[in-house]
């Protein structure tokens, strides 16, 4: 299934007294473009700068300071070198044009030199995804040196959240829930006004409630827990609708972030029209459409609750949910608890 994906205007880099600035050299390169790109929250890198080699490989950002931690990308021929942005730092790149993105090294701060090396140790193994023992050593090695200590920094967050394709690297349904415990903890003590708090905090709790039923372990939950990542937006008629009256209620809602006007969208919509004529779950469905026109005209003729977010995806409603790629769905169960992120219809079914 196709990830949304955008081409945006590039945009000038900001210019001011404070702010962070992206350098490097790419060996064989001269004249290449590369893009300067950050996540928006709704499934699409947005173009921020670009510019081009010169004629040794050398290339410079420079970009106002961020309101808190961000990460970017550089892009050039399709692929990509990732940097966590926390400050007012000067990060240096080098690479070349035909190693991009696999052969490279990053300077600057330490948390995007420790970065590049998680990014360069994830690819040497990704062959071996599949053997689980593999799997289950590679991801305690990664806790380990990455994310034990990060006292909730943006980087914890990235690999904690990173998938392969459609495959998430942590699991919260698997014995990786202590992981994710573990950093949701870290942001809870060091970072609590962090915009990713919310999302990590939830998805902790679901964990170990997931964890705790599966070996009989009586759960004890506080009403303050059972806390819902509210939507409220408005439908195809201009009402508002919030997911807080639907969630809870005796049974599972599924949150669906799509784009209402992309490709993929009707087949995914005829597989939710399945689950839900059968009476298995209640969708919400959120949409960042920039076309409310024909988002509008699309989401009239489905029977489920669908909303619009009129900023395009770049609020805290994508930031909560940390949605990096669209469709990604969610569910809460039959109680109002968070218990699974998807990535396809399939995987709803399974975790049904």
């Amino acid at each position: 299934m196709a990830m949304a994906s955008i081409t945006a205007i590039a945009l000038a880099g900001g210019c001011g007294e404070k702010g962070f600035k992206i350098e490097g050299q790419l060996a064989d390169s001269n004249g290449d473009k590369v893009l300067l790109e950050k996540a928006d929250y709704s499934g699409y890198w947005t173009i921020v700068d670009s510019t081009r080699t010169d004629k040794k490989g050398n290339f410079k950002f420079s970009q106002p300071q961020q309101s808190g931690p961000e990460i970017f990308r550089l892009t050039l021929d399709d692929k990509y070198i990732y940097l966590p942005v926390d400050s007012t730092e000067t990060l240096t790149v080098t690479s070349s044009k035909g190693q991009f993105g696999h052969n490279f090294t990053v300077t600057g701060t330490e948390q995007a030199e420790r970065m590049a090396q998680f990014e360069k140790d994830l690819i040497a193994f990704v062959p071996n995804i599949d053997n689980a023992d593999s799997l289950k050593n590679f991801k305690r090695r990664i806790y380990n040196e990455y994310m034990h200590d990060g006292r909730g920094s943006v980087m914890t967050y990235y690999i904690l959240t990173k998938t392969i394709g459609n495959r998430a690297l942590f699991d919260p349904s698997t014995e990786d829930y202590r992981y994710i415990v573990a950093v949701a903890n870290n942001y809870k003590q060091f970072r609590p006004d962090d915009a990713h708090a919310p999302f990590l905090l939830n998805l902790a709790m679901a964990a170990q409630r997931h964890h705790n039923d599966q070996n009989g372990i009586r759960t004890v939950i506080n009403a303050e827990e059972i806390k819902v990542l509210e939507i409220a937006l408005n439908d195809e008629n201009g009402k508002e609708q919030k997911l807080t009256d639907m969630v809870g209620k005796g049974k599972p809602v599924v949150v669906a972030f799509t784009l209402m006007r992309d490709g993929v969208t009707p087949e995914i919509n005829r597989q939710l029209a399945e689950l839900y004529k059968a009476g298995r779950v209640d969708i919400y469905n959120v949409s960042p459409d920039r076309d409310q026109y024909g988002w509008r005209e699309a989401a009239s003729n489905l029977p489920w609750t669908t909303v619009l977010d009129p900023s395009a995806g770049q609020d805290k409603v994508f930031l909560q949910y940390n949605v990096g790629q669209l469709p990604t769905f969610f569910i809460y169960n039959a109680n109002g608890e968070l218990t699974a992120r998807c990535a396809s219809v399939k995987e709803i079914r399974e975790k049904l």
